[in-house]
């Protein structure tokens, strides 16, 4: 993936272009980074959102526990547990 950002300085009459390769390496996540991908994931699958592409719950699950890190009050873990649960529910289909 590569990002392009133009801009023009306020004073100025030409843009410029940045462009920046962007790695598509979940391994180089921090552990929040990495979780919250999978909290918003998670989201995008439930919101059944254009953008979610072929995720599925099992891969937001699967990416929160990845991800999970240190957690000494288990909230992570109950999400993960959240996401796993909401995998098990009867699918309904809603129109938008």
């Amino acid at each position: 993936m590569t990002v392009k950002l133009r801009y023009k300085a306020p004073d100025g009459d030409e843009s410029r272009l940045i462009s920046v390769p962007v790695k598509n390496h979940t391994s180089e996540l921090s552990e929040n980074v990495g979780f919250a991908a999978a909290v918003a994931e998670f989201g995008m699958v439930l919101r059944q959102s254009e953008h979610r592409g072929a995720s599925t719950l099992q891969d937001a699950a699967s990416l929160g526990r990845r991800f999970r890190g240190a957690d000494p009050d288990g909230y992570r873990a109950e999400f993960v547990r959240l996401i796993e649960l909401a995998a098990t529910l009867p699918r309904q289909t809603s129109e938008r």
